[in-house]
Parts: structure tokens; sequence; C-alpha cells
């Protein structure tokens, strides 16, 4: 058996690891080649306070500039108020340089009805936008909630509409010319008097140049009903501005139209398409009209002033006031006729149309011009004031004062027939009917008891036969009157025939005439001839009249 010993193996350390590490070093280098290159090429890191985060993550949210992405969210956190967000932005290193002062950062991509392509936010969620401002960079920025209406618009005009109510009009709402969107609204707030709500509205180039000093903007957010000749029709803008809210503008063509209106304009945003084209101009002339309440009925401010059925001004003002001195209730109305809506004929309306305007009132009312009520449309429309010609006019004038007056009239259509059957009503409520009922069956009473007694039925009798006595007598009168007007005949006719023979006898014995006691002959001869005329004219008399026989001549002719 071999004893001899085993041999040692020597171990020598090497200072070279082994290619074995040569790919873990050579992964190692490159990726801090990377870090470093991309710590080299990092872009600027900046700070912008949202007031609200609004679905905005950290790592998710991507910012974007004209739709490319140009950083990210690195972190979000509240400030100490609890009331704002800071957003921490990685921007690319393309845009150092240029976040001077007046970069804006807003929250983008909410889903919008009239946008449907913002409507992929609802999955990918919003982003921010900017708008970037040569600079150096900020400490921080303060953010917007949302997209500023002139964002995507490089030349824009801002001008300033006032209103009552505020509808659905919010920031966004599209801004229309004859159906085309020409602007946005920027702004909506409620002024400092609590009564009238500003709207900041952009229109964009060309169409800034549309708006005059005389344009009129309205709501066109609601529906509305529009009359026609081919009767009453449904309006709106659109399916999304009835959501959203919209706002619509017209300009008058023509001179009317004013100069370009200029930037930061204030105009009044009308209710209504309606309301818009019926408010009276700076030009427009004012009156004064009062009408009963009970006629005046649901007569509100805006309606129609019509003349010949052609509109030529608005309601003002409708006012209802009592007089506690004569207990009566009337409606105080005032009227903007517009001039222009009358053409002069070889004349022009002058730039204060008053002195104008009231001479051709007067003239009319001397004619029979008196303002009435009226409707739009018989038995449902509104009232309108209409300006009419009525037939035998009480004379009347137009009123002195600041603010004429034009006398009225009765109503027109139905509301005039109702009105002049109360005042027949109240005319016979005055009337004592129940007296006069009682008088008149008092005296049919009496008559019937009248009738009834014997003195009235004796007396009755004694009538018929006094009317049966003058019947006979008037018959026997008939039968003698024929032979006693045939004697007077003849004597008439001797009577003729004697004087003609004595008026020849006298004429031809010149003798008599001078004779003692016949001086009177001639007179006695003219009486005679006198004499049997009459006989003749009572013949023919009583051959026409025989009962003057017994009632006279009086009671026959």
């Amino acid at each position: 058996m071999n004893d001899a010993p085993l041999p040692h193996a020597i171990e020598h350390h090497s200072r070279w690891p082994g290619w074995i590490w040569a790919v873990p070093i050579a992964a190692a280098a490159i990726v801090g080649y990377l870090a470093f290159q991309q710590f080299a090429e990092r872009g600027p890191e900046v700070t912008v306070i949202f007031p609200t985060g609004d679905g905005i993550k950290a790592g998710t949210t991507k910012v974007q500039f004209e739709g490319i992405a140009v950083g990210e969210v690195e972190a979000v956190r509240f400030e100490k108020d609890m009331r704002h967000v800071d957003a921490v932005l990685r921007l690319h290193r393309d845009l150092e340089g240029h976040l001077g002062k007046g970069t804006r950062f807003w929250i983008a991509g909410k889903p919008n009805i009239s946008d449907l392509s913002s409507l992929k936010s609802v999955i990918a969620g919003p982003h921010i936008g900017m708008q970037p401002m040569p600079g150096l960079r900020q400490d921080h920025y303060d953010g917007l909630a949302e997209q500023p209406p002139d964002a995507d618009h490089t030349h824009v005009t801002h001008f300033v509409l006032r209103s009552d109510k505020l509808g659905t009009i919010s920031r966004g709402s599209p801004i229309y010319y004859r159906d085309l969107k020409v602007g946005v609204v920027a702004r909506s707030q409620l002024e400092s008097d609590g009564r009238h709500f500003r709207i900041d509205a952009f229109i964009d180039a060309p169409f800034d140049r549309l708006v005059h000093a005389d344009t009129r903007f309205w709501d066109a957010s609601a529906v509305q009903v529009a009359m026609a000749g081919s009767g009453p029709r449904l309006q709106f803008q659109s399916v999304p501005a009835l959501l959203e809210g919209a706002v619509d503008f017209e300009t008058p063509e023509g001179p009317v139209a004013g100069p370009q209106a200029q930037p930061n304009t204030i105009f009044k945003l009308y209710s209504s398409r309606g309301a818009a084209e019926q408010a009276p101009d700076d030009r427009a002339v004012t009156y004064r009209v009062v009408f009963h309440a009970e006629e005046a009925g649901a007569l509100d401010a805006g309606a129609s002033v019509e003349l010949d059925a052609k509109r030529i001004g608005s309601v003002t003002q409708s006012q209802l006031k009592y007089d506690p001195g004569s207990g009566t209730l009337n409606d105080l109305v005032t009227l903007a006729v517009e001039p222009s809506s009358i053409a002069l004929a070889g004349a022009t309306w002058a730039a204060n149309a008053r002195p104008q305007m009231d001479a051709m009132l007067r003239r009319l009312i001397q004619q029979g011009l008196r303002a009435r009520l009226g409707s739009s449309i018989p038995l449902v429309g509104g009232k309108v004031v209409e300006l009419a010609f009525l037939p035998n006019a009480t004379p009347a004038t137009l009123g002195s004062g600041a603010v004429p007056e034009i006398p009225t009239g009765p109503a027109s259509g139905l509301g005039g027939i109702m009105a002049s059957l109360n005042a027949v009503v109240a005319k016979l409520d005055a009337m004592p009917l129940d007296q006069i009922g009682d008088n008149v069956h008092d005296v049919t009473q009496r008559l019937a008891a009248l009738s009834k007694s014997p003195q009235t039925q004796q007396s009755l009798a004694h009538l018929d036969e006094a009317l049966a006595n003058l019947k006979e007598v008037t018959r026997d009168a008939r039968t003698q009157v024929g032979p006693l007007l045939t004697d007077l005949r003849h004597v008439a006719v001797e009577a003729q025939t004697t004087v003609a023979s004595l008026q020849e006898l006298v004429s031809r014995n010149d003798l008599a005439a001078s004779t003692p006691g016949t001086a009177g002959l001639g007179g006695t001869l003219y009486e005679l001839s006198r004499a049997a005329r009459s006989l003749r004219e009572l013949a023919d008399y009583l051959d026409q009249h025989p009962e003057a026989l017994i009632r006279g001549k009086g009671d026959a002719g």
C-alpha cells in the first residue's frame, strides 16, 4: 500500500474578477450613462397652483401644447389652506426660455356635448393645457380651472353683455351670427348691484367688424314660439345650445347700424330674438297713453305698437296707478315710436325727431287717430297698442308736456266688444228695473179692473150706439145731398146768367149810369156775381165732403 502524501492545491487570488462580471458591469454603465443623459436633458420643473384638482394625477396626467405632449405631472398636493392644489410639472427642455410672465396653465379635456372629440376624456382623463410666453421661468404660476376662451384665438375683440337673467349661458357658450359660430363667452358673473349679470364675450376676427353701435344681442338658448305667415312654429339655435347656452346677434343694414363698435363696448342682452328686434333704438320718440285697468289686461313692456297693422314701436313701460280721489285704477303706458318705421314724403327725419313726430300726430289725431288695445292673434294673442282711425271720434288733441299723451278710443276685437257689453250691463244694472216692473204690474192690474167695471162697459155700449147713429145720419146725408147739390148748381147758373145780362144792359145804356138812383147798380151786379160763384163753390165742396153737413167744414177738412 502506497503511503505517499497527496499533493496540496495552492490558491492564488487574481485582481481581475473575471469575464463573468463583464455583463453586469456593462449593464450598470449603460444605466448610469442613460441616467446621466436623462438628468442632463431634464427639462424645467414648475409649480402651478390650481383652484381644484379636477381629476389630475401624478405620473398620468400629461401637459399638452398645440395637441403635443410637452410634459407631465410629477406630484399633486394640497396647499396649507386646503382650498388649492399644487401641481408639480416636469416640462421638456424645449420650453426653457418660454415660461416667462403671462404663461398660462389650465385644466383641459373636460367632456363637452358641443365638442364630441372631448368625450374621449371620459376614459383618458383630463390633461393640462398651456400657453407659453417668452421669458425666464417663474417661481409659481396661477392655473385656471377651465380653458380661457381666447386660448385658441389669437385675434379676438372683447365686448360686454349685460342681462337681468343669466339662463343657461355660461363660460364657453358659443356666440353665433346667422347660425355661424363667431365667438365664445369668456366669463359670466353677478355684478355688485345684485340685479344684473355681466357676460364677457370674445368675437373672432374678422367677424368682430360686424358688431356696430346698434347691434342687438339675445339669448339663443331657449326654445321660442314664432309667428309666421303659415302659422306658429318653434325656433331654437341648436340642440347643444339648449344645454350649454348660446348667444346670437344681428346688425341692422345701412346707416341705421351706426359706426363699428369699439372694444369693451357694453351691450344689452335681450331675452329672445323677438325682444331684440322690437326694442326701440336711441332715436325713438316717447309718448304716454292711459288705459282703464280693466281694458289694459295683460299689457306688458315690450308689446308692439302698430299703425295700420304695421309695427312702428314698442311699449317700454306699463304701470298700474290708483287714484284715491276718484277711486279709479288706470294703466299708465309709455310708448316708444321709431321714426325710421314711417317714411316722410319729400323730407327726412331730423336727429331730434320730436317736433316732426308731434306735428304729424296732431294732424292725425284731428282726423280721428286714437290709441286702443288690440291683440297680436285674435283671442289668444298678447296685447298690443293700436293707433287706428275711429269714425265719429270725439274731438281731442295731443297732450302737452315732456311726454305728450295720445288720446284713447275703445278697444278693438273681442276685448272691445266685451267692454261695450259690460258698459251696457252696467247701465242696465243701474236702472230701477224692479220698481219699473212693479209699476207696470200695478197699471196692468188697474186697467184690468177698470175694464171689468159696469160703468166702463155701459160707457162703451153708449159709445157704440152713438157711432151707429152717426153712421146712419151720414148715410142719410149722402142720399139727400145729391138733390140739394143739383138745386144749388141750378141756382148758381141762373144767378150767373142774370148778372151777365144786366152787365151787358148797363154797358150799352150810357144814360143809366147818370140817372139818379143808378150809381150803385155796378156794385150790386158785382155782389150778385160773387154770390153766384160762392154758391157754385159750396156745391163742389159738399159734393166732395158731404159729412160737412154734420161735422162742419173744420172737422171735414
